[in-house]
């Protein structure tokens, strides 16, 4: 057996790793519902439909050609202005539709034509 001292270093070694371990395991389950609130994004491009029936995804091509696809609950509304201009406010998606890039739809607007 150990002395005395020794026994109670280890009791309290214990807890500091316990508190420790805890301490980890809350940073880390809450990274993860942290929010950036600088990722919001705004593009201006053409509507179009990338893919073919019946998989068809709605997309917005920039004037540089960059393509996103656009997610979220805007999606029917954005499809049936294909071939418009239109400025798409939104959130980078996780969703990688047909190897695009994609947005998650906050709010849009058609422009006019240039």
């Amino acid at each position: 057996m150990g002395s005395p001292i020794h026994h109670s270093f280890f009791r309290h070694s214990r807890v500091t790793w316990f508190i420790l371990l805890a301490f980890i395991s809350a940073a880390t389950l809450g990274a993860g519902s942290m929010k950036k609130g600088s990722d919001e994004m705004e593009v201006i491009g053409k509507v179009y439909l990338m893919g073919n029936e019946p998989f068809t995804h709605v997309a917005l091509k920039m004037d540089d050609g960059q393509v996103y696809a656009l997610v979220g609950e805007h999606e029917k509304e954005l499809r049936r202005l294909q071939g418009r201009r239109v400025t798409v406010v939104g959130k980078p998606s996780e969703e990688k539709p047909r190897g695009a890039k994609a947005i998650e739809v906050k709010s849009f607007r058609v422009v006019e034509e240039k």
